[in-house]
């Protein structure tokens, strides 16, 4: 399973104010404590496992510990310097921790072995916008696309790019077209309320 760096947990702080993503699994922090500790006790029995430690490092990041799951997904690359899930991952949480160099190294050589991960298109927007580098920025969200035009978080993330540069007929579109993909998703309410917000502000100028 790829991890997104969504732009609006990194730096989203738009005048609108816009709402941010952030959408949590329905897990309590013993369900989740609970299951690191089945699979970190096999992936000790197995190290050499690159999806046990994959899968780890996944459990650990969506638990906000942040150390142990680069550990694990560090530990993939040295034992697979070619496991492009982990060199994703990776990208995404050096994004996450604003060490933005490294995590462009990581998603930049994720794509050179698939130039069809159109999550590392994302998170590598994700990084550049971040970085204050808006064009180029757009230009990753658009090859995210272009490999899979049915993700919501290159749309969405895209849509910010928009808005935060007050382009909000481009930003309504693509927010449009996240509800259109997963109208009952948790992220279609945030693009709902970031639409209205949008035509409110409009309607005082």
């Amino acid at each position: 399973m790829l991890r997104t760096a969504v732009v609006s947990t990194v730096v989203l702080a738009l005048a609108l104010g816009l709402s941010a993503v952030a959408v949590a699994e329905e897990t309590t922090a013993d369900e989740q404590i609970a299951r690191i500790e089945e699979v970190r006790e096999r992936a000790m029995e197995d190290p050499t496992n690159v999806e046990l430690m994959i899968e780890l490092g996944n459990l650990y990041y969506d638990a906000n510990m942040v150390n142990e799951a680069l550990s694990s997904y560090l530990a993939v690359v040295e034992l697979d310097s070619t496991h492009v899930g982990a060199l994703t991952n990776l990208g995404s949480l050096y994004t996450d921790m604003g060490d933005w160099d490294e995590a462009e190294k990581h998603l930049q050589k994720a794509l050179e072995l698939d130039p069809g991960n159109a999550m590392a298109y994302t998170n590598l927007g994700t990084n550049y916008y971040a970085r204050r580098k808006y064009n180029e920025a757009v230009d990753m969200y658009r090859k995210a696309l272009d490999v899979d035009p049915d993700s919501v978080e290159a749309h969405f993330n895209l849509a910010v790019a928009f808005a935060d540069a007050q382009i909000f007929d481009e930003a309504v579109l693509e927010w449009e077209k996240v509800i259109e993909l997963d109208p009952d998703g948790p992220v279609a309410q945030i693009c709902r309320d970031n639409i209205q917000m949008i035509e409110e502000f409009r309607g005082r100028k």
